[in-house]
Parts: structure tokens; C-alpha cells; sequence
């Protein structure tokens, strides 16, 4: 596999910078380290695929299209984007866009390599939420939107997937998936809109 080039290489600039807090509102950073392989089935075969997908992934895969599977100790993380279509969130050095691509015929289901098409924006921080109602026209109440949550929304007319990935030491983590041709404006903007809440960039 060709190495994979950030969108946003040399834009990362770390640092504290807007509103002055004793601790950062907001915290911003890529998260690299990861390939994106879509799952897409039929309308007639995808309850059959996501259960060998499943299998074939050694992990549940999600209930619905609103709330993701976190994967740990080695595991993908399994999104649900469409009906009949889901993302695998896994290691370069993993193997299991293979093991899917060899799983299924294609009048079953077509595995696709999307880890040159997205760049993903992690947001943290105690006011993390407080720049998602900012910058997304959805509700992000922890009641609408609790953990394990998965979002399609748009920013500024492009389409972009929130998962409330997990929840660390710096608050809840979000993860936005961008289109990578947006990134670098979305990027700036995401800082920009950050600084009234007082931002720290993570290289």
C-alpha cells in the first residue's frame, strides 16, 4: 500500500493560542495512524454480510447507523455510513481489507480503500461539545448525542461523519472525518472557531 500523506502536513502547528484559560477549552489534533476500508453491500445481502463481516473482523458490528463500535485491543473500529455500508477503522499493517476483500464475491459485497479520502480531526477538551454546537446544525446534547454516537452532518456545505470515539483523560474525544480536498480549509476554520474558546493544537 502507497504511504498515506496528510492533507494537513506542515498546517499542524502546535500550540496555545486565543481566548486565555488556565487550561485549554478545546484541543485539536490529526489522528494518523489509521486506514479507512469500506464494506459496501446489496439491499438483499447486507444482513448476511455484516454477520460475516463480523465474524471475518472479530468484532460486533454496530447496532445502527448511530452509534459505532470502538475497537480495542486490536480491534477496528466498525462504523455503519449507509444501509448497506460500513467503515473499518484499523492499523496500516493490518490485514483485514484483505481478509474481506477474499470473504466476499463481488455480487455480495465490494471492499474499497478510502484511506487516502478522508482526514480525521480529533476534538477534546472540557468544551469540546461547546465547539461542536459551533460549527455542526445537529443537536449535541449528551442525551442525543451520548457516547459511541456516529453523526452525518455538513460543515459549510461538505459532508462530514462525527463519532464520539471514547472518553479520556482531556474529556470526550470526537472524531470529524473530512473529506481530504476539505481538510486544510475545514482544519483552519475548526482552529479559528476554537480560539474563543481557547485552543491548544497537538502536533
Amino acid at each position: 500500500m502507497a504511504e498515506i500523506l496528510s492533507a494537513l502536513d506542515g498546517h499542524v502547528i502546535a500550540g496555545r493560542r486565543g481566548a486565555v484559560t488556565e487550561a485549554p477549552g478545546v484541543i485539536l489534533s490529526e489522528r494518523q495512524g489509521l486506514i479507512t476500508v469500506q464494506l459496501t453491500a446489496w439491499p438483499d445481502t447486507a444482513a448476511g454480510v455484516a454477520a460475516k463481516a463480523g465474524e471475518i473482523a472479530g468484532t460486533p458490528m454496530p447496532p445502527s447507523m448511530r452509534l459505532g463500535i470502538t475497537g480495542a485491543g486490536g480491534k477496528p473500529t466498525v462504523l455503519q455510513v449507509g444501509p448497506e455500508r460500513w467503515w473499518f477503522l484499523v492499523s496500516p499493517t493490518s490485514d483485514l481489507g484483505k481478509r474481506l476483500q477474499d470473504g466476499f464475491p463481488a455480487d455480495q459485497a465490494v471492499v474499497t480503500d478510502l484511506s487516502h479520502a478522508r482526514t480525521i480531526v480529533t476534538i477534546t477538551g472540557p468544551k469540546g461539545r461547546d465547539l461542536l454546537a459551533r460549527i455542526l446544525p445537529i443537536d449535541t446534547d449528551p442525551v442525543v448525542l451520548p457516547a459511541g454516537s456516529v453523526a452525518q452532518s455538513v460543515v459549510h456545505g461538505v459532508g462530514v461523519l462525527l463519532h464520539f470515539f471514547a472518553t479520556g483523560a482531556d474529556g470526550d474525544i470526537y472524531d470529524l472525518h473530512i473529506p481530504r480536498s476539505f481538510a486544510l480549509s475545514h482544519w483552519e476554520w475548526l482552529v479559528h472557531v476554537a480560539e474563543g474558546l481557547g485552543v491548544e493544537v497537538r502536533g
